[in-house]
């Protein structure tokens, strides 16, 4: 691990795009020669996750000298740039997409100047962060979206709004806003907003079902005698997409849980889960199974984004095939039992 802290240092001195993209590049190498288990996965995520975090912040602070540079705007007292996703739950493969948004504060007689400021630096931010590898996000959801980069009344303004109407779609942002997790600026702005937001969710009884039915599409590619569902046709025929068929619902469910009890500071699943657990919210028995179900994602989900590719069964080994059932086994319950639950 020695590697990943010695290209994190580099990052944080980093004066142009290029070099951070080579590092970005630097740690994919790494990660592919690296010897991935089972057992190490949290701790390699971890790991990735803090580099991630470096060459973002980095980005993010160039960008900021860039538009100061310009005098574009006013620059608003404070700011904060928030990821969500599975960068928000610290769960990011080596090549992720972008998932970001940001929040702002500024005296009201100043906003529409101060939003001048802010939707440029948004431009240039995620500009930054795509030339250093992190793409557009297919669904828009970035800061140079307007849904995404608000003044923190708007925020709190477009959270009732979110709340109220319980459409589809509203369901869906609050969802992505519930992983909100703060990597540059003035933290305080996000996590407010990140407490405000779950607070309401959780005094709505309404959304319960609607969050519930979330968990339960889409559906986990296991029979009733452990069969494994794979795609028959096309270029994935054989594939599993170990994504939306386990680990969304492991992830979603306990996203919920994490609302309901107001783990406000709980980003990661897996910090979800032992939250949970140590509130006597699950058995010791049901902990280890999620654990090791949740393991078995991540480290398919890792090993797919260093191959670039979907999982093929019969590549896995004897051993490989058992745990994969069982993690599948396990999402398909919490899908049943998720109810009880959230």
């Amino acid at each position: 691990m020695n590697n990943f802290e010695a290209i994190i240092v580099r990052a944080e001195q980093c004066n142009n795009m290029s070099e951070l993209k080579q590092l970005h590049d630097e740690v994919a190498f790494l990660l592919s020669s690296f010897s991935i288990s089972f057992s190490c996965i949290f701790e390699v995520y971890d790991m990735l996750c803090m580099c991630h975090d470096a060459f973002m912040k980095q980005a993010l602070s160039l960008a900021e000298r860039e538009v100061d540079r310009k005098g574009i705007g006013k620059k608003p007292s404070s700011f904060c740039w928030f990821v969500m996703g599975s960068s928000g739950r610290k769960e990011p493969t080596i090549w992720t997409d972008q998932d970001n948004g940001v929040i702002f504060s500024c005296f009201c007689n100043e906003k529409e100047e101060c939003y001048v400021y802010m939707r440029e630096y948004a431009r240039v931010g995620v500009l930054f962060l795509n030339e250093i590898g992190y793409p557009y996000c297919s669904g828009y959801v970035m800061a140079t979206n307007r849904r995404w980069l608000k003044e923190a009344d708007d925020w709190n303004e477009q959270i009732d709004k979110y709340v109220a109407n319980e459409h589809i779609d509203d369901i869906r942002y609050l969802s992505m806003l519930a992983d909100m997790r703060p990597i540059y600026g003035e933290y305080a702005l996000a996590n407010q907003l990140k407490t405000t937001l779950y607070k309401k969710i959780a005094t709505t009884f309404s959304l319960r079902s609607r969050m519930i039915d979330s968990v339960r599409i889409p559906i986990v590619p296991i029979g009733p005698f452990g069969r494994v569902y794979v795609e028959r046709w096309g270029e994935k025929s054989g594939m599993v997409d170990i994504k939306q068929g386990g680990y969304v619902q492991l992830s979603y469910m306990l996203k919920w849980v994490a609302v309901q009890k107001q783990f406000i500071d709980a980003h990661s699943t897996f910090e979800r889960l032992t939250r949970w657990y140590d509130e006597n919210g699950c058995s010791q028995q049901q902990f280890e199974r999620i654990k090791e179900a949740l393991e078995t994602f991540l480290y398919f989900r890792l090993r797919c984004s260093l191959e670039g590719t979907n999982l093929v069964i019969h590549h896995l080994s004897k051993e490989e095939k058992k745990r994969l059932k069982r993690a599948l086994a396990v999402a398909k319950r919490v899908q049943r039992d998720a109810r009880k639950w959230v």
